[in-house]
């Protein structure tokens, strides 16, 4: 039972996830205002990357149990057809996008801090800068990728920790020393820079306000609000990842022995699965050009245009509206009978 729950909790939040990053995605590229044209590239960096943590979080559907000094991945999604290397590999991929949204993060709050007193960078330049702090993230997928414990083995600690797990369909692998090497780097990249980041991005975000508070009498209205609302949503997406945390509370309680249950296990990983849908969320309803623009496409689809009504003539003229002489009599003309 806690499979099929499992599967459908991740198969909602994935499907959502694909759906409203996919629109932001659409409205980044084709609908941004041209006072965010360089900035779009990050709004799409973002959207691609909640969009395949969407995907992936379908795919994979995980559960973790901490095993002492090991740990146990589950996987409840179609990935366990590929086998536990590929499903390893996928969840690996999935962690290394988080870490990447965090740096992500951090390079928005650079950016709007930057172009308050300088020219706004080229999109080349972003998109380098991009690449730039993806090479972190890299290299976390790749070393975690390779903490993989041979499957058999996680099994047969899985059956002597909790002899009565039925756990025949789903796909086991795990690591099976989370002390080595690459376990411990894979943990420490995943878990030291939130703090600095985290430390710059609230120092940037004070740089921000004092600047756009200096600044308030050369900038333009509209080019004010539009600071203001992508650091106001910046300022929210930069609260998501404490999700994030409470999975790792949850994981620590079962790995210290405190308690141990199923349904924690689930948790671990459910907590933050909301992330990306509640990351495009933010982006559509605070950026006003795009929640306006999003607006205008749900109206046009719900409401049907009128029809013109062949069987009337009547013509409706507003109360102030006058109508001249020389247009009366012409209308006069076209009201009678061609006789030709």
């Amino acid at each position: 039972m806690i499979e099929i729950i499992v599967l459908a909790y991740y198969t909602i939040l994935g499907s959502f996830g694909v759906i409203l990053n996919g629109i932001l995605l659409y409205l980044s590229i084709f609908r941004s205002p041209s006072q965010i044209k360089t900035y779009r590239v990050l709004i799409i960096n973002f959207a691609l990357t909640d969009m395949l943590s969407s995907i992936f979080m379908m795919l994979i559907a995980p559960r973790i149990i901490p095993l002492d000094l090991a740990m146990a991945h589950i996987f409840y999604g179609l990935c366990h057809y590929a086998g536990p290397v590929i499903s390893y590999a996928s969840y690996s991929f999935l962690l290394h996008l988080f870490i990447h949204s965090m740096w992500s993060l951090l390079l928005s709050f650079a950016y709007r801090s930057y172009i308050l007193s300088n020219v706004p960078p080229s999109m080349i330049k972003i998109f380098m800068l991009i690449i730039l702090i993806y090479i972190p993230s890299f290299t976390q997928f790749i070393v975690f990728t390779f903490t993989a414990g041979n499957p058999n083995t996680i099994l047969n600690m899985l059956k002597e920790k909790f002899p009565d797990y039925q756990l025949n369909i789903s796909t086991i692998t795990g690591i099976t020393h989370i002390l080595s090497p690459a376990a411990i780097f894979a943990i420490l990249n995943l878990t030291l820079p939130v703090f600095p980041i985290y430390t710059a991005i609230l120092i940037l975000r004070k740089k921000i306000l004092k600047k756009l508070e200096k600044n308030a009498e050369h900038l333009r209205s509209e080019t004010k609000s539009i600071h203001k609302q992508l650091l106001k949503a910046l300022t929210l997406q930069a609260c998501l990842p404490f999700l994030f945390s409470g999975g790792v509370f949850i994981f620590y309680i079962q790995a210290s022995g405190l308690t141990t249950h199923p349904i924690l296990e689930c948790l671990i990983c459910a907590i933050p699965a909301p992330i990306p849908i509640l990351s495009s969320i933010i982006s559509l309803y605070h950026i006003r050009p795009y929640r306006q623009a999003l607006l205008r496409i749900f109206t046009r689809i719900t409401i049907p245009i009128p029809t013109n009504d062949h069987h009337s003539s009547a013509v409706v003229l507003a109360p102030k509206h006058k109508i001249s002489i020389s247009s009366s009599s012409r209308l006069h003309r076209l009201s009678l009978p061609n006789n030709s």
